[in-house]
């Protein structure tokens, strides 16, 4: 009995590795934020910027697929001169490097030659690269400069973001796939606790920054699958 119930689990094994494939990512971010408050500031204008990881993917079969990936995604947003507070004016853009695991869900008919597909991933992702706040800023009564605030918000900034993304693909030849997906992160781009070491500055400003919504927007991704 021991014997057979090896065997099954060789053979379920054997044609799991034959239904799932190993495959390198490569794309591109377009991602702005958006505010609660938007009476505070306009949309923030989309800052173009990239991603690159590895996947393994799973055939189910009924046209299923199931996709986890690890990639390194960089976003950003750029806010401009709309901003306008009692103790902050001017302009931001930041940028922020996350290690972003997802796991995607695909549905979509095999063609033979193309598979076109739709697919819901959510992710979960830690920011391992700041990538820098860059802000053109008049800072009333605190007399902090520039680069001071620039490094609070930095310091301020959610470690942690989490979301979904929407999107539809089409694999070539079983190895070439090509997607675009919208993708929104359901978290704020700085915390509301308002505890940034040694300074002042986030009091003055937390209850407008912490605001901001976390990246959200398009990526398109190349992926090829061996």
């Amino acid at each position: 009995m021991k014997k057979l119930l090896a065997l099954v689990a060789v053979l379920f094994a054997s044609a799991t590795l034959a239904h799932a494939q190993f495959g390198i990512l490569a794309g591109i971010n377009f991602s702005n934020t958006n505010l609660s408050s938007q009476q505070v500031w306009e949309q923030a204008k989309s800052v173009t910027l990239f991603h690159v990881g590895a996947a393994y993917k799973f055939n189910l079969g009924a046209g299923f697929a199931l996709q986890p990936a690890l990639t390194y995604e960089m976003k950003g947003a750029s806010i401009n001169d709309s901003a306008n507070f009692a103790a902050w004016s001017g302009s931001l853009d930041s940028k922020s490097g996350f290690l972003e695991m997802g796991v995607g869900l695909q549905w979509g008919p095999d063609l033979i030659i193309g598979r076109p597909f739709v697919m819901l991933q959510p992710f979960l992702g830690y920011m391992i690269a700041p990538g820098g706040e860059k802000s053109s800023s008049n800072i009333l009564g605190i007399g902090m400069s520039s680069d001071d605030f620039n490094a609070d918000l930095e310091k301020a900034k959610n470690k942690v973001e989490y979301g979904f993304s929407i999107g539809a693909g089409i694999e070539l030849i079983k190895h070439l796939q090509l997607s675009i997906q919208y993708f929104m992160n359901l978290g704020k781009l700085y915390n509301s606790d308002g505890k940034v070491d040694g300074t002042k500055v986030w009091d003055n400003v937390k209850d407008n920054f912490s605001d901001i919504n976390n990246y959200n927007g398009v990526k398109l991704t190349l992926g090829f699958f061996f």
